[in-house]
This record gives structure tokens, C-alpha cells and sequence, in this order.
């Protein structure tokens, strides 16, 4: 899928900023996210889980990012790069063992956030999510919307003490019709991962290996 993504927020400084982002998911290779801050360097964030780097075109600059990295937010948005590393791998994907309830997620390699708690399944329309310093963030999901089969949050309210913020999605289509995108060709013909679970956007199974994404990078970079 290609999902745009656009973010509207009142930060920690009490100022207001904006994100555009363009996430092409690929659960067989990578992930790229195209991000658009108004008051910082465009740049592409790259992952498959265990790899990752940041791409500034402009300046020709490659950045290659450890896990803690991931602390880092974008821009002067109140989100972070560990959210789209989140989005991209799907890392909510154990249920909490010390609370025996279904709707409590934990993840094993996420650098700001531990749980993920969800007021009902498969469509919360509450969920909170538990990280670093005892920090809260609450997402109130006002609208489920089919997207090419994938139901999606469409319209997202975000709230925490510090900051607060609106997600939506202007658009998302299968990856088929993105026909310049170089990374369609090499994994077509692969074999599809079964269908995942809420939160589950790849297999569990196993992990994407780096050979590769390093077959990947330059005809990645070409575009």
C-alpha cells in the first residue's frame, strides 16, 4: 500500500506545525517514508526492522540510524521516528503476559513506547499508548474508512499533556498502481504473507533480511 498522511499540531513549545508524509509499505523488503516538514530538511526514512537510515536529497546526505535514534521526533512535530519504525514492522505484536487481556500490546524493540491499549478489537476507537518517563499518548479514532480492502484510521485525534494534534489519511491505494516505484518489481512473484492481525502489518515469522535490502539500495535511490 501507499498511505499519505498528513499531521496538524500544537507541540511542546505551544507552537503550531504540520507533517506530510507519503509511507510505501512493503511487507516482502522495506519500508520508505517520504516526510515533509515545513520547518526542516525534507528527507526519506528507510526500514526493514533491523536496518535503517534517514536520506536528505538535497544535501546529498545519507544518515545511518541505531535504535536509539528513534528517540528522535520529527521535526518540531510531537511525533517520532520510532512511530513510523512502528508503523513499518508492526512491532505491536505481544500481548502483555503480566495482564491477562486481549486488547494490551506490548513490543519488544521499541525505543519510546512499551504498550499499546485499546478500548475494543479489531476497530478501537480509544487506544493509549504507554512509553518513556511514564509519558501517555491517546489517540481518539473518530472513523474506520476501506481503502482498497485495508481498513484504515482515517481521522485521528492525538493528545498527551504536552502536545496535542490531528492525523488523517488524504489518500492510500495498493502499491500496483505506483508503477515507478522500483521495489514492485524485485518482490513481485514472491509469495504473500498470510493476512495479519490488528497491529500486525507483517509475518511474525522470521525477519526481512539485509542482503536484501543492500540488492535493494541502489535502485532505491534512483528514483
Amino acid at each position: 500500500m501507499v498511505v499519505n498522511i498528513e499531521g496538524f499540531f500544537v507541540n511542546q513549545k505551544l507552537s503550531r506545525t504540520s507533517l506530510d508524509v507519503e509511507w510505501r509499505h512493503h511487507p516482502e523488503s522495506l519500508d520508505t517514508f517520504f516526510v515533509r516538514p515545513p520547518d526542516s530538511p525534507h528527507f526519506k526514512f528507510i526500514t526493514a526492522g533491523a536496518y535503517r537510515f534517514m536520506e536528505f536529497s538535497e544535501q546529498n546526505i545519507r544518515r545511518q540510524l541505531g535504535t536509539h535514534h528513534l528517540k528522535e521526533n520529527i521535526g518540531e512535530t510531537p511525533l517520532k521516528l520510532d512511530d513510523m519504525e512502528l508503523l513499518a514492522n508492526g512491532q505491536f505484536l505481544c500481548k502483555d503476559s503480566t495482564v491477562q487481556k486481549p486488547n494490551i500490546f506490548s513490543t519488544a524493540f521499541s525505543m519510546a513506547w512499551w504498550s499499546l491499549v485499546a478500548d475494543s478489537l479489531p476497530r478501537p476507537s480509544r487506544v493509549v499508548m504507554n512509553g518513556a518517563r511514564k509519558e501517555k499518548r491517546y489517540f481518539t479514532i473518530r472513523q474506520w474508512r476501506n481503502y482498497a480492502g485495508e481498513m484504515l484510521p482515517t481521522l485521528v485525534k492525538l493528545e498527551s499533556e504536552k502536545y496535542s494534534g490531528e492525523l488523517w489519511i488524504r489518500s492510500a491505494y495498493p502499491m500496483q498502481t505506483l508503477q515507478a516505484d522500483p521495489i514492485v518489481t524485485n518482490v513481485k512473484g514472491k509469495t504473500k504473507p498470510e493476512i495479519p492481525d490488528l497491529f500486525r502489518k507483517i509475518p511474525v515469522k522470521g525477519e526481512r533480511k539485509i542482503p536484501l535490502i543492500l540488492q535493494l539500495n541502489q535502485e532505491l535511490l534512483r528514483e
